[in-house]
C-alpha cells in the first residue's frame, strides 16, 4: 500500500471536501480518502492498482486544481 498527500486547490466548504472525497472513494484501488479544504489536502491509501497520476486525475476531473 502507498500512502499520498495531494494539495488541492479550490475547495473552500465541507461540501467541497465531500464531492472529492466520494469521487475518490470510489474508484477502485483506494482503500481510504481523508480529504480537508482547511488543509487544502486530500490524504489518500492506496493499492498498487492506482497511481497518484490517476488520483490527481479524479480530482481535477470534480474541477479542483492539484500540486
Amino acid at each position: 500500500m502507498k500512502e499520498s498527500i495531494i494539495q488541492i486547490k479550490g475547495m473552500h466548504c465541507g461540501g467541497c471536501e465531500m464531492l472529492v472525497e466520494d469521487a475518490l472513494k470510489d474508484q477502485s484501488g483506494v482503500i481510504k480518502a481523508d480529504v480537508s479544504y482547511v488543509r487544502g489536502a486530500a490524504v489518500v491509501l492506496f493499492d498498487h492498482t492506482i497511481s497518484e497520476n490517476k488520483l490527481k486525475s479524479i480530482i481535477r476531473n470534480e474541477g479542483y486544481g492539484v500540486q
